[in-house]
């Protein structure tokens, strides 16, 4: 029997059948986006154990140091992005190096200062460090991403 006999002799299967599809594709991706949820959860708790926890503090602002490399820049594709003339596009990189975070300069005209003191090689950080980019002051400070310490 042809399946245009089938649908034409009953008409609802059709419809049926779509809705399983539908009902079964929806459970896919309800699936799919548990997974990744349950994956983020982890990765951070990853990231927060072996980055010891740091982050940067910009005013109110809180960055959590949540991967192995962050560009600091004025792009809008730079990890932590700031709009300000001052700061270049790509204007310095973080990478996670041992446990240790260490801050570089990117090429950035005006340069990264970290404690008063302009680097021209990659720094470690440390908490209480005080980074300046720009006009901006990045303080490192450790916390669990939303709880300062």
């Amino acid at each position: 029997m042809d399946l245009t006999e089938l649908f034409s002799q009953y008409p609802y299967l059709r419809e049926g059948i779509t809705a399983i599809v539908v009902i079964f594709v929806d459970i896919c991706a309800l699936t799919i986006l548990i997974a990744a949820g349950r994956e983020r959860r982890t990765g951070d708790r990853r990231w927060a154990k072996e980055g010891r926890g740091l982050m940067l503090m910009c005013g109110n602002e809180v960055y959590p140091l949540g991967a192995a490399e962050l560009l600091i820049g004025r792009h809008p594709s730079a990890d932590i992005h700031f709009y300000d003339d001052e700061i270049s596009r790509f204007h310095a990189l973080l990478t996670l190096q041992n446990g240790k975070w260490q801050i570089e300069d990117a090429g950035a005209s005006n340069g990264v200062i970290v404690n008063g003191t302009r680097i021209t090689k990659p720094h470690t950080l440390k908490r209480n460090d005080v980074i300046r980019i720009g006009k901006r002051e990045l303080t490192v400070v450790k916390g669990s991403g939303k709880v300062v310490s």
